[in-house]
């Protein structure tokens, strides 16, 4: 839901406010129902707002344009998707009772009616049925810890007109994306996608090579806060950020999970158990909405899973709308695996046929939505769906990502399983699991070789990686591998890789496509899986519940069993939304592909004069 944008001139200089206007049309996308700004003078403390053309009527704000002989130092823009009180009192930027808050929010706290009823009891009261009002009495009640009590995904930008500071925030796995620019003395600018500060002429479109590079060599995207372009950063997931007039920043991780902490003592049905109830509260609290809701529904485990969830709770006599691609080769194409879930559930059956002319044709419109590049064409395929959900007035799907990642269901977590087992000595043990994953999935790592290979000193290493480079001619480009704290020595190689691609990097990366995806068609993505709740129970399991012999996502398929049909239960095999992408490229080097779209795109918005420095 919606897009943000703000700027701070924080030497007093004056907001451009056709440069601001420009900003938020260009995420006009991310919600066509409504527009609107805050203007203020930091200063005097003068307040505000404007309108535009996408402005609710009723409402009666002022056009924008009228302020452009005023002079504000800081300004908010709005675009809403309305997705939770979808009257005008949903209106943003919205101001606390006293106006000495005022925040713009892109997401939903789903657990927001359950936090407005304690912070009633704590004295609060509200005028609308919003989540937005909650945020805001949240955080007059916890100040900056507010965060922690929201269950959601949410990145939030609040100005404090007395303590004349601004608070951003971004959820705890980043489903909602925050890029800012900052030249320190002059301006802060952020926003929902980078177009937005291009458009508006706060941050400059110029490629950061290295990071380029890394992508060219190594197909690495979204690692750590440096984004594709110069001086543009993104907020890091679980983070907050707090500017003050003077310009200094101050950044804070307010969740994490420690990967060391693991309980025993209760049975596995106990363990099943409790992970069912979880999962399942976790839709039911995203089934929340004022609009329609559906699901994605790949046909593998994590997506059926949901489809099945929302079928057992939705009231007597509703159907939920799904939303699948579906392709011409029979070797990608997942339809048996959908029929299978759709045939026993109330479901409505929604089916896209994506082709290789479909995403040559929209290849140039799809990098402009995702700004950076990705990695393969299965991000097509689910901008199709989400086109397809649009065509089916459905505002919302929820769908499995973040499932993969901390329950060990990439086959490439095998690698961190058999190196376990080689550094425990039991080889009999890894022979066992070794011929189990052949006779199940076709091959296995020859974790003895990985072993020994990570057991070479790091300076022999980095010195064996730059004599290749220079043998081949290529350049001495740095690859960003896993860090882990000193701390997390004694666990294994396994849970450490899970808490790596849950909580740092990895999943991040789907996060992105899924929400410029949907965002892109004015969609909301809904992910049940990345419930914090769900996940910390989930990193204190044994990792025999997780990974048991050869079976991936060992308690979700026992946890779910005569719920999800049994053939989806006990497939092994991967696909989810992927294309037959050799066949469509051809000859094609699907970096080259990338590259070209990224130096090549038109850039056009990110071409007005620059008025951040």
């Amino acid at each position: 839901m919606c897009g943000i944008l703000g700027v701070w001139k924080l030497d007093g200089s004056a907001v451009d406010v056709a440069a601001l206007g420009r900003a938020t049309t260009a995420i006009r996308h991310r919600g066509p129902d409504d527009e609107g700004y805050l203007l203020v003078d930091t200063r005097s403390g003068r307040a505000e707002l404007g309108g535009g053309k996408d402005t609710i009527p009723q409402l009666r704000l002022p056009d924008l344009s009228q302020f452009a002989s005023d002079k504000f130092d800081l300004a908010f823009g709005f675009r809403r998707l309305s997705i939770l009180d979808l009257s005008p009192a949903g209106h943003q930027p919205m101001a606390s009772a006293d106006k000495r808050e005022w925040i713009i929010f892109n997401g939903e706290i789903y657990n927001y009616l359950e936090l407005r009823d304690e912070l009633i009891n704590q004295g609060h009261r509200f005028r609308t049925g919003s989540d937005t009002e909650v945020i805001l009495a949240a955080y007059r009640q916890w100040g900056e810890a507010c965060v922690e009590h929201f269950n959601g995904m949410f990145a939030l930008a609040i100005w404090d007109a007395v303590e004349k500071s601004l608070f951003i925030a971004r959820d705890r796995f980043g489903e909602k994306p925050l890029y800012y620019a900052y030249v320190p003395g002059k301006a802060f600018a952020f926003a929902s996608e980078m177009k937005a500060l291009w458009a508006g002429g706060f941050a400059e479109r110029r490629i950061y090579e290295p990071v380029a590079a890394a992508y060219k060599y190594f197909k690495q995207v979204e690692t750590g806060e440096q984004t594709f372009f110069e001086n543009i950063y993104r907020l890091p997931q679980a983070h907050t950020m707090k500017i003050s007039a003077d310009g200094a920043l101050r950044r804070h991780r307010y969740w994490d999970i420690d990967p060391r902490i693991q309980e025993e003592g209760k049975s596995d049905e106990w363990y099943k158990d409790q992970f069912r109830e979880l999962l399942t509260d976790s839709v039911r609290l995203r089934l929340r909405a004022d609009v329609p809701v559906g699901s994605s529904l790949s046909g593998g485990l994590d997506s059926s899973t949901i489809v099945s969830i929302i079928s057992r709770l939705l009231p007597e006599g509703a159907v939920q709308k799904t939303f699948s691609a579906r392709f011409d080769d029979p070797f990608y194409d997942e339809g048996r695996w959908m029929d299978m879930v759709t045939t026993v559930n109330r479901v409505e059956r929604n089916d896209v046929w994506p082709t290789a002319d479909d995403f040559f044709n929209e290849l140039k419109k799809l990098m402009w939505h995702q700004e950076e590049p990705f990695n393969s064409t299965s991000i097509y395929a689910q901008f199709a769906v989400m086109r397809l959900a649009l065509k089916g007035d459905v505002t919302v799907l929820l769908d499995g990502q973040g499932a993969d990642e901390m329950l060990g269901g990439y086959h490439s977590y095998f690698g961190e399983r058999g190196d376990d087992l080689v550094r425990s000595l039991d080889f009999q043990s890894y022979i066992r699991w070794r011929r189990e994953c052949i006779e199940m999935h076709g091959g296995a790592p020859n974790s003895v070789k990985r072993v020994l290979v990570q057991s070479v000193p790091k300076p022999v290493k980095n010195t064996v990686r730059r004599f290749h480079l220079r043998a081949k001619g290529l350049p001495d480009v740095k690859r960003s591998d896993p860090v882990y704290s000193p701390e997390f020595k004694n666990i294994s190689s396994f849970r450490r890789a899970l808490w790596w691609n849950t909580t740092r990097e990895g999943l991040v990366e789907l996060l992105r496509y899924a929400d410029r995806n949907g965002m892109a068609h004015s969609r909301e993505v809904r992910l049940p899986f990345l419930d914090h709740r769900l996940v910390e129970f989930v990193f204190r399991l044994p990792e025999r519940l997780l990974m048991r012999g050869a079976w991936t996502k060992w308690i979700l398929r026992e946890a779910f069993r005569g719920i999800v049909p049994d053939q989806i239960v006990d497939r092994v095999d991967k696909l989810g939304y992927m294309p037959p992408q050799q066949r469509w490229l051809g000859e094609l080097v699907w970096e080259d592909i990338m590259l070209d779209q990224l130096y090549g795109s038109d850039a056009s918005e990110a071409k007005a004069e620059m008025s951040l420095v």
